[in-house]
């Protein structure tokens, strides 16, 4: 039959159904074959990223050459070292995960995203499993994306065996995995220094200042059309500069826009400015009250206690 269109007879002879895994729910399931399209990559999502130039350029540089760095044969043990280990260390809502899920649209790869509270607690549950994930990973050209890897980077110590047994197993796994594996840790500063030399990119991501606030609240509300909300543009674009002096992160942003759609939906109005201020209150008060019970801030107290 070669590549010809066959007969539409012949399709009834093909099952109408074909089992594919779901990456978010990290299951197999059953699919309808009339229901299957394809991917449509978001190319511009590492263009709205809100880098610096030269962090860019270098993440695009690195993960682009993954592949003809495979078989360059730079280890002396054939399989070791071809694999692209990825850290990125900074606080919440500063655009780790969102870095891994532009490089994956970017390189049009599927992103595999796994948590340690997916992986489990006991040495060989997680040997399987992180196993299990890096073959799937390989055999499918993801990004794996080990999100908040805490418990794999902290630094090893006497008193905990078990957690050292983990962290001693995860690093013999990467030796040999030769696909691109993120990494994101907000606690960086108790960091096992065995990983250093296995991480061929690590990068910074510092609290977001008012510059890179307006790029996320523009870039946010540049996709509000979308939508099928009714949205004032021009009030909301004349106002953004007043949004980004509050100082909060990425995620904090999109909840509040969230929180601003819902509001103006309830009220019955146009998406205004003035929704997007009262959402913003509102969260406001609690970080307040939290800064209030604790006494510092969350980027304070992580300074403190030497973790970023």
């Amino acid at each position: 039959m070669g590549i010809e269109k066959p007969p539409e007879d012949f399709l009834y002879c093909l099952p109408p159904t074909i089992h594919g895994f779901d990456f978010t729910t990290k299951t197999w399931k059953t699919l309808d074959v009339d229901r299957i399209t394809e991917v449509t990559w978001n190319k511009r999502a590492f263009s709205q990223l809100v880098a610096p130039p030269e962090t860019k350029e270098l993440i695009q540089a690195v993960v682009s050459a993954h592949g003809e760095r495979k078989n360059m044969g730079l280890d002396i043990i054939e399989g070791k070292g071809q694999g692209l280990l990825v850290l990125l260390h900074g606080g919440p809502g500063t655009g780790k995960t969102l870095t891994a899920e532009s490089i994956a649209e970017e390189q049009e790869r599927p992103l595999y995203r796994v948590t340690c509270g997916d992986i489990g607690t006991e040495p060989r549950e997680v040997e399987r499993y992180l196993g299990d994930v890096l073959e799937i990973g390989r055999a499918w050209g993801c990004v794996v994306l080990l999100d908040e890897a805490d418990v794999f980077l902290e630094e090893r110590s006497f008193s905990d065996q078990k957690r050292n047994a983990i962290i001693s197993i995860f690093l013999r796994i990467l030796e040999y995995y030769d696909g691109i594996l993120i990494l994101t840790t907000n606690r960086i500063g108790s960091f096992d220094e065995a990983f250093k030399s296995r991480i061929q990119l690590a990068l910074g991501y510092p609290t977001l200042n008012e510059e890179d606030r307006l790029k996320i609240w523009s870039n946010f509300v540049q996709m509000l059309p979308r939508t099928k909300d009714r949205v004032d543009m021009e009030d909301l674009q004349m106002n953004l500069p007043k949004l980004a002096r509050d100082e909060i992160n990425g995620r904090e942003i999109r909840n509040i826009i969230t929180m601003a759609r819902h509001l103006a939906k309830f009220r019955k109005e146009t998406l205004r400015y003035q929704h997007m201020r009262d959402a913003l209150r509102s969260s406001q008060k609690f970080s307040e009250y939290l800064n209030q019970v604790k006494g510092v801030s969350d980027d304070d107290w992580a300074r403190a206690d030497k973790l970023r």
